[in-house]
């Protein structure tokens, strides 16, 4: 073989071996996937069994106008389910209609739970208009509506996200600091934890942006969300909770529904898991690894449960990535901007439409 024969042969194997190690490489990092786009600030999206998929959009300030939920379609969202619960006006009680919608989920009952908060950003929501309701996700049909009374919900208290494992519903209050239990079968509704200092945000820690900018508005006053993040082990023995500013803590659902603990009782049974970077959502899968959504990084992070962790996916296109949705393989992540919202941002709202829906395929 002459010698340019070589060099071009071997130039041919270097520049073939590359690209096998680049597609390698391509398979192994998950890249980012375009779901959905919404003309409204879009926190949250349900995804099906069948793929079909739901967004919910909160009516934070300067965001009022929006159906609070919708089916997206080949042609966009569309207000879901279409009737009295998407036409809620300012100064209306709300207690018939979706006002502040501030989660969206499907479970194994395969129905759309959605967390209404009852009043739009800075407003006091009328009595019994903070709710969880369940709509059949063909017809848009109520099943279930579940309104919270003063006891379970008091007076300055917010509903904030839900996890339902077999007959329990778990809700995390983020205006006062507190897990709400329902019992589906009983209709009971139980209060735990109310404003203990676990479920509280630290004082000595601030809400982020990217980067680490302290969020604040124009007053200089910043965001203080209680109990937010909430996840349920697959086998249902515990329960996962944390600030938007961590650290993330979780208890035992067995004493959590247990009436006869009291509260100091069960505070002692809390166990701190670690702390993370101001997050805006979760997931959690079988094997017991816990998806953040870390907003300081714009990324999605996954914690081990041997304590671990991992950046699975990090892309500036995850504008203040928030709830996230595990479902066949792919993770589902919304890009809602918070950080750029008034309240956030020095009083400038610098968000702008459209508002993105990504999803990365996990390849484990």
């Amino acid at each position: 073989m002459q010698r340019r024969e070589f060099i071009v042969g071997g130039v041919a194997a270097m520049c073939m071996a590359k690209s096998a190690i680049a597609a390698a490489d391509a398979l192994l990092k998950p890249g980012l996937e375009v779901v959905a786009t919404s003309p409204w600030l879009a926190n949250g999206i349900a995804v099906s069994s069948n793929d079909d998929y739901f967004l919910n959009f909160p009516r934070l300030q300067g965001h009022i106008a929006s159906p609070a939920l919708a089916r997206v379609t080949k042609s966009g969202p569309v207000p879901f389910p279409g009737n009295q619960w998407n036409k809620w006006q300012p100064g209306e009680d709300g207690l018939n209609s979706l006002v502040n919608v501030n989660a969206c989920h499907i479970f194994a009952d395969n129905l759309l739970w959605v967390v209404d908060q009852g009043a739009p950003q800075g407003e006091k929501a009328a009595k019994g208009a903070a709710k969880l309701v369940a709509f059949d996700i063909h017809s848009g049909e109520q099943q279930q509506l579940i309104r919270f009374d003063e006891q379970a919900l008091p007076q300055g208290g917010a509903p904030n996200d839900l996890r339902i494992h077999q007959h329990f519903i778990y809700v995390t209050d983020s205006g006062l600091g507190g897990i709400i239990i329902h019992d589906l079968q009983n209709g009971r509704t139980l209060r735990r934890l109310s404003k203990s200092t676990l479920l509280r945000k630290p004082d000595d820690l601030d809400q982020k942006g990217f980067r680490g900018r302290v969020l604040q508005d124009k007053s200089g006053t910043r965001p203080a969300v209680h109990s937010d993040v909430i996840e349920v082990s697959a086998d249902g023995m515990w329960l996962y909770f944390a600030t938007p500013t961590g650290p993330l803590y979780r208890v035992s659902t067995a004493a959590l529904r247990d009436a006869s603990l009291d509260d100091a009782t069960l505070e002692r049974q809390i166990q701190k898991v670690a702390d993370i970077p101001s997050t805006g959502g979760s997931a959690i899968d079988a094997l017991g690894n816990i998806y953040l959504s870390n907003v300081e990084n714009r990324s999605v992070d996954v914690l081990r449960p041997d304590g671990k962790k991992e950046v699975l996916i990090q892309d500036d296109r995850l504008l203040s990535p928030d709830a996230l949705v595990i479902e066949k393989g792919w993770v589902y992540v919304p890009a809602p901007q918070m950080e750029l919202t008034s309240s956030n941002n020095g009083g400038k709202d610098a968000t702008k439409a459209p508002w993105m829906i990504y999803r990365f395929r996990l390849h484990e």
